[in-house]
């Protein structure tokens, strides 16, 4: 039996505890079967670099071009299965 995986992503916005501002945020998702596992893109602080990840942007973007977009849910559909 062939399993397919999947990518997906989903944007959103929340407001900056500092500032109150809304700012954008988008998360990933793989789908293995019917189990929906959540994806985050590592951040590796780099003492080189002010401990700032230059390769991190570049992880991200490549997540985003390749994810399709997260469909919504049904109503009566369980959170935690897709």
């Amino acid at each position: 039996m062939a399993m397919q995986v999947q990518l997906f992503k989903k944007y959103g916005t929340y407001q900056d505890k500092e500032t109150g501002k809304d700012k954008r945020f988008v998360n990933f998702y793989i789908k293995c079967g019917d189990q929906l596992i959540v994806v985050e893109p590592k951040y590796f602080p780099n003492p080189k670099f002010d401990d700032r990840d230059p390769g991190f942007a570049g992880r991200k973007a490549v997540l985003e071009a390749f994810a399709e977009l997260l469909p919504e849910k049904e109503s009566g559909e369980n959170s935690e299965n897709f």
